[in-house]
């Protein structure tokens, strides 16, 4: 059983349904269905380098409207060959009469109980209220996460981390963390926990190499200033 509606969620509901054909997997999740990634070419200039220069300097009511727009590009979403190729494995099942894939959608689980080998799950539609119980070999959580707050891994240091209105870690456009004038060292977060001051490309691989590029940089540029002090 996998639980979640995401691309990591699809892509193991469709590893388990290849890697045991004799097995019956379920996927449950709250939505009607699958959301397909926007991959469109305007969309996708969300993840542009100049992009994070205009998002930077945003009110903050702009980056939190754009990061609702555009969402659907990373987050909760499927690719859509991954979405027809499964659809069309339930569909092929059903004709067969042979239906090994199933889909619980505007569902989600209400109880599970572990026991030593096996786990028993309780999932409720969301429509209905209708409760089916269904025994698991494994339960595969694809839900999400919410980011940390990366000042927690710097023990005493986190007190000396800038907060912006909303209680969230400060970061300069050099993915520098602003701190008191106590700290002289530079602190630099590399995807994680600047989202909301870098947009949508701030956790992708994809950019990585471009934002190690600026922090390079600063780092260059602050080396320069001491010497020259």
């Amino acid at each position: 059983m996998v639980v979640g509606a995401g691309q990591s969620a699809a892509e193991v509901t469709a590893f388990l349904h290849e890697s045991f054909p004799e097995s019956e997997v379920c996927a449950v999740f709250s939505r009607y269905g699958y959301s397909p990634a926007d991959d469109s070419p305007f969309a996708n200039r969300v993840f542009d380098p100049n992009a994070v220069d205009e998002f930077y300097s945003a009110p903050e009511d702009v980056r939190a409207m754009v990061l609702g727009y555009h969402s659907n590009t990373n987050y909760s979403v499927v690719d859509s060959e991954l979405i027809n190729d499964l659809y069309a494995k339930l569909y092929r099942e059903q004709v067969l009469n042979r239906q090994r894939l199933r889909f619980f959608n505007v569902s989600r689980v209400v109880d599970l109980t572990v026991s030593e080998d096996s786990a028993t799950v309780t999932i409720e539609s969301l429509s209905t209220g209708e409760k089916t119980r269904l025994d698991a070999d494994v339960v595969v959580y694809c839900t999400g996460y919410r980011p940390a707050d990366p000042a927690t891994l710097l023990g005493p240091l986190a007190e000396h981390c800038r907060r912006d209105p909303s209680g969230r870690v400060r970061i300069g456009r050099d993915h520098r963390v602003v701190t008191t004038p106590e700290v002289r060292a530079g602190i630099y977060l590399q995807g994680g926990g600047t989202e909301h001051s870098h947009g949508l490309s701030a956790s992708l691989l994809s950019t990585t190499a471009v934002r190690a590029g600026e922090i390079l940089e600063s780092l260059t540029r602050g080396v320069v200033l001491a010497a020259e002090n």
